[in-house]
């Protein structure tokens, strides 16, 4: 058990990382190609983080928190959500450090600031009630990302059902736990506000996925009938 926990942190950081290489490329495409073209441009290639989760079976808290809605799972799954949030954070933080350091005297970080400032500006009530739907809407989509992926695994309807859905929460400005945090490290920006953002997205990621769930069961039960 301690063994497979431990593969599940390290499998987290890993998850981290790649989520954190989305968020980049997302960055760099918003930044450098103008107009619309750079945020559809953007989206579409965040779509490789999550492609190399499900490719590799990493351990990423938001495609795994929706098997807890799926029925009774082992208690070293339930032990295993926190550890491995705990992956996500730290490889997705290190990633956007890293990435801080290289980039802090250039202008790309303009780009970073604002996609920063969106997520802790939670000043009036619609600023939480906006973080509330967006986190429940991307837990969603990432929970129908993954699931579809697994069921068409690594074929092309998997792929492009993969990217569909990770092309519409991230073009629609959905907030995702683990992005926020390569977006956090990147901008440097460590302050209140990011603390209760991360606990609002986080949260609310973990709810997402229960319309999902509904939706594969109605599936399911309409093909007993």
């Amino acid at each position: 058990m301690v063994k497979n926990i431990l593969l599940n942190f390290l499998k987290g950081i890993l998850a981290g990382l790649s989520i954190g290489l989305g968020g980049f490329l997302y960055i760099l495409m918003v930044h450098y190609v103008e107009g619309e073209l750079g945020k559809v441009l953007g989206s579409l290639l965040f779509a490789i983080g999550l492609f190399l989760v499900c490719t590799f079976k990493l351990s990423l808290y938001t495609g795994k928190i929706g098997m807890i809605y799926e029925g009774k799972q082992t208690k070293e799954f339930y032990i295993s959500l926190p550890v491995m949030l705990i992956g996500n954070a730290i490889g997705a933080f290190a990633l956007g450090y890293l990435c801080f350091f290289i980039f802090k005297d250039t202008n790309i970080m303009d780009t970073v600031n604002a996609t920063c400032g969106v997520r802790t500006t939670l000043k009036t009530f619609n600023d939480y009630l906006s973080c509330i739907i967006k986190s429940t809407l991307c837990g969603f989509c990432v929970y129908m990302a993954v699931k579809l992926f697994n069921l068409n695994r690594l074929k092309p309807l998997g792929i492009g059902l993969l990217v569909f859905f990770v092309f519409i929460f991230v073009y629609c400005g959905f907030q995702h736990c683990i992005a926020n945090m390569f977006y956090f490290g990147f901008g440097n920006h460590i302050n209140s506000n990011m603390f209760i953002n991360l606990a609002l997205v986080i949260v609310f990621n973990s709810i997402g996925p229960i319309l999902g769930v509904l939706i594969f069961k109605l599936i399911e039960a309409k093909r007993t009938i």
